[in-house]
């Protein structure tokens, strides 16, 4: 399961979120891991940015500001947890952040 702000962005086998996030915040968490051999290193995602504050939570998807996949469906309406190539995701664009080589 991989969290952000408290809430579920991607929930599934780790072998499959691994190998394909379909979660652009998974995407960049895994830019972060280290790897030892060259053909499993990713290129690095950097967020921009800062952690939006709990005092004053934004409205729709929790990333959308850092989200370099943002719509403005995602500046108003909260993603549902839904099934996706294997697992569950909460983000509107899934199925393109997964297809993504960026």
């Amino acid at each position: 399961m991989v969290m952000y702000f408290g809430g579920v962005a991607e929930l599934g086998d780790k072998a499959t979120i691994y190998a394909r996030p379909r979660h652009p915040y998974t995407r960049a968490l895994m830019s972060a891991t280290p790897a030892l051999f060259e053909e499993d290193r990713r290129i690095k995602i950097r967020l921009q940015g800062e952690m939006p504050s709990p005092l004053n939570p934004p409205s729709g998807c929790t990333f959308h500001q850092r989200c370099p996949y943002a719509i403005d469906k995602c500046r108003v309406e909260e993603p549902a947890l839904r099934f996706v190539d294997g697992r569950h995701v909460s983000c509107h664009r899934a199925e393109e952040v997964g297809e993504s080589n960026a």
